[in-house]
């Protein structure tokens, strides 16, 4: 991982050409619209064992304490039990805190993202971090992570790197003193005994060749720094930008390639506030560290963040994925759809847990089918998830359509799951015949409701699979699939409009004889204005 990670980080990108454009998003924390609560303390401590319970109330817009008309995001850490306050396990927790985040509500991919943040007194135990996940429905390191600012690192990482950017060398600084930046991906050359996910980190710098986190002995707490990451299709860069001073974190910038393409998918956008963790000296779940010290309650402002262009890029989507319409393609070859997944492209189809084998029952139509045969596990689970998650809400009265061949004595289910890992499924019993799927040893179709399938909590906007077929009585078969696609999505009536800063999109109910834009605005510039008669934009 150490050979791995030198070779990608010392690739020199030019950026003497490179400039700031205009800012196409900006968040000044006026009001959470455009964020979500997190709660809750998450598998293991959100991966980390961290200790704190995150809760909506510990996230509120607030004013900046001298700064009066000046709002922001504000996190609470407090110091706080109680029966509801405890982790997956159900043991008692004794901090809270809040965790915010833009997903299927802001997307960002390229451009430069800059956030004005204060910290509390984080000595010892506080972890706040500004950052961004993919968008991408693969499992974490696989969608790749930005890390725009944390602090509350390890003595250790401290120590490492405080010969540079601001460090004195003499292995003495706190927590409320050094920020840094990371940036994560999934590489083959990472996986290693004690990296099992294979998560590539570029601050993994043992040699103290490029990490360089910023230094300030003046304390970077209770007062507001900001931060900027720089990244387009080529690379990313991260800075720290203290007294109107621009420090660099790294070196070079991170030259995004083959292997960390993970950058270059959208994003979405979080802060959160967290209390120990295996990041941190302090104590985590599972493992032993120093006693959380940190004074309690501590707020974390986040006065705004924005996004400029870089070089030319840069773009924000607003709001879930565009919505699919029409006949919405999963695995099919002749049927006449209006768009669709292409696996290999844009989709993948997972076997879960080597359930499944490879079978030689021919397609029912075109050159492809899926065939498998089953394992003797005792079980099989497989499905066809999006690489990006799929909008398919105007489906909601439409019917989840496909040809399988499978003997008539073995029950399965099929099924959907959503970007939240909300899953829902129908039955379909051995012996029956069921949304019209006759078996008799041929091939049949078997038509779902969307309606029946999508049950009480899956998110239409959000599909990660769109398919997923379930056994779970330990039948030995083999069986074939085909023709798979969402059939009823009705007419998306889709308006594109590029995003402008500070113009809106609103609509006005008229009670009129005529209307038609034209005949309300005849001086209206065209392509701003639109009207609806009930089926389609005009």
């Amino acid at each position: 991982m150490n050979l791995f990670l030198r070779i990608i980080i010392i690739l020199h990108v030019n950026f003497s050409f490179a400039q700031i454009g205009d800012i196409i998003w900006e968040e000044n924390f006026n009001d959470l619209n455009s964020w979500m609560k997190i709660t809750g303390n998450g598998f293991w401590g959100w991966g980390n064992g961290e200790l704190e319970f995150y809760k909506e109330e510990n996230v509120e817009i607030a004013e900046i304490p001298g700064e009066p008309g000046n709002s922001a995001l504000r996190i609470t850490a407090k110091e706080e039990s109680g029966p509801d306050i405890v982790d997956q396990w159900g043991n008692p927790l004794n901090y809270t805190s809040g965790k915010v985040i833009t997903k299927s509500k802001v997307a960002v991919q390229y451009g430069v993202i800059e956030a004005r943040v204060m910290v509390p007194d984080l000595d010892l135990g506080g972890w706040p971090a500004v950052w961004l996940l993919g968008t991408s429905n693969l499992n974490w390191p696989h969608c790749g992570e930005l890390d725009m600012m944390e602090m509350g690192s390890r003595q250790e990482f401290r120590d490492l790197h405080d010969e540079h950017n601001g460090g004195n060398g003499a292995d003495n600084s706190t927590v409320n003193q050094v920020v840094g930046a990371n940036a994560i991906f999934y590489a083959d050359e990472a996986v290693v005994p004690e990296n099992p996910s294979g998560a590539a980190s570029i601050s993994w710098d043992p040699d103290d060749d490029y990490c360089r986190p910023y230094y300030n002995y003046n304390n970077l707490h209770d007062r507001f720094i900001i931060y900027r990451t720089y990244w387009d299709s080529d690379s990313i860069r991260f800075t720290v930008i203290d007294d109107n001073v621009e420090y660099d974190l790294y070196t070079e910038p991170f030259p995004i390639d083959s292997i960390s393409a993970e950058f270059q998918q959208p994003f979405y956008l979080i802060a959160n506030l967290a209390i120990g963790g295996a990041f941190t000296d302090a104590e985590y779940i599972g493992g032993s560290g120093a006693p959380v010290s940190m004074p309690f309650p501590s707020h974390m402002y986040v006065d705004y963040i924005k996004v400029m262009e870089w070089n030319g890029q840069g773009e924000v989507h607003i709001g879930p994925p565009t919505s699919q319409g029409g006949t919405f393609g999963l695995f099919t070859d002749t049927t006449p759809i209006d768009n669709g997944l292409v696996v290999g492209d844009n989709a993948e189809i997972y076997v879960w847990e080597g359930t499944l084998a490879e079978g030689s029952i021919q397609p029912y139509e075109g050159e492809n089918s899926i065939s498998w045969q089953t394992t003797g596990l005792g079980w099989f689970g497989a499905g066809i998830m999006s690489m990006q998650p799929v909008n398919l809400f105007n489906f909601s009265e439409g019917h989840l359509k496909f040809m399988i061949k499978i003997p008539q004595n073995i029950s399965f289910k099929i099924g959907i799951i959503d970007a939240w890992g909300n899953q829902s499924y129908v039955d379909f019993p051995a012996n029956q015949t069921t949304y019209g799927l006759v078996r008799n040893g041929n091939w049949g179709q078997a038509s779902i409701p969307v309606a029946d399938i999508r049950g009480e909590f899956i998110d239409l906007r959000m599909l990660s699979y769109e398919f997923v077929i379930l056994e779970v009585n330990g039948s030995s078969c083999e069986f074939g699939l085909d023709d798979i696609y969402w059939d009823g999505g009705g007419t998306s009536n889709l308006i594109e409009i590029d995003y402008s800063q500070n113009w809106y999109l609103i609509g006005l109910p008229l009670d009129v004889e005529e209307s038609n834009y034209q005949s309300l605005f005849p001086e209206s510039t065209e392509g701003t204005l639109y009207s609806y008669n009930g089926e389609q934009y005009i």
